[in-house]
């Protein structure tokens, strides 16, 4: 179990914690939450944001279809970086229909060097 991940249940209610460096993400019962954060407030200073859209690199969005996790901005800040924000998507940065043949004049690699 990771020492990061907390959980409480009391009785048939629950509720998670998961602890990041200065993040801090709680889920579950309301009741619950309410009074971790109340307690932890009176030791740590804190800063509650009510609806999450942004953890450890990851996008979070809800619908009525569930949670949704997504990172769309990581990729998008890599080309920005790079000043390639202009340039053409590809579907695969591998050439098509290319037809690899087995070179059987080589002699077997051990495969456990690069696990």
């Amino acid at each position: 179990m990771d020492s990061n991940f907390y959980f409480n249940v009391e009785g048939r209610i629950s509720m998670i914690l998961l602890l990041y460096v200065d993040d801090m993400f709680l889920t579950g019962e309301e009741k619950l939450i309410v009074d971790a954060k109340m307690k932890l407030s009176t030791e740590f200073e804190m800063k509650y944001v009510k609806v999450m859209h942004y953890f450890l690199g990851l996008e979070v969005w809800k619908s009525v279809d569930g949670i949704f996790l997504g990172q769309g901005t990581y990729p998008l800040g890599i080309l920005k970086r790079f000043n390639m924000l202009d340039y053409k998507a590809m579907a695969t940065h591998m050439v098509s229909n290319l037809k690899l043949l087995l070179d059987v004049s080589l002699e077997i690699v051990d495969a456990t060097m690069y696990r």
